[in-house]
């Protein structure tokens, strides 16, 4: 069914209202092309999907697992560092000197932080 187009007095296109009857026959036809909205059907035997579910699921392991990893390696080199000054204060007691720092290094490797320079721009 075709709607006829009419211009109004201001130049503009208008479409002309249906009958009843069209009316009706038009919302059947809406009805008709409008599908009822439905799950998303996921092919899973498909290789394309498979490789995008892995990179969800690695990049919520990466993005989760990562900091949670992180946290935990700062607190045990923490623990490390708190056991080694109270070694380079029981050595300081006993011999008047403290460690050297390549006796410190030996027991604890330094982090990548430690080996920055601190350096204030201002």
């Amino acid at each position: 069914m075709a709607l006829s187009l009419q211009r109004n007095s201001l130049g503009r296109c208008v479409v002309q209202r249906p009958q009843t009857a069209q009316r009706v026959l038009l919302s059947t036809q809406r009805r008709q092309l409008c599908k009822p909205c439905r799950a998303i059907e996921i092919d899973f035997s498909d290789p394309d999907t498979q490789i995008s579910l892995a990179g969800m699921v690695l990049g919520l392991v990466a993005g989760i697992g990562a900091p949670f990893w992180y946290i935990n390696r700062a607190e045990k080199d923490e623990e490390r560092l708190e056991e080694l000054r109270a070694l380079n204060r029981a050595t300081f007691s006993q011999t008047g000197e403290y460690m050297s720092d390549e006796e410190i290094a030996k027991i604890r490797k330094p982090k990548w932080t430690d080996r920055r320079e601190w350096v204030d721009d201002d």
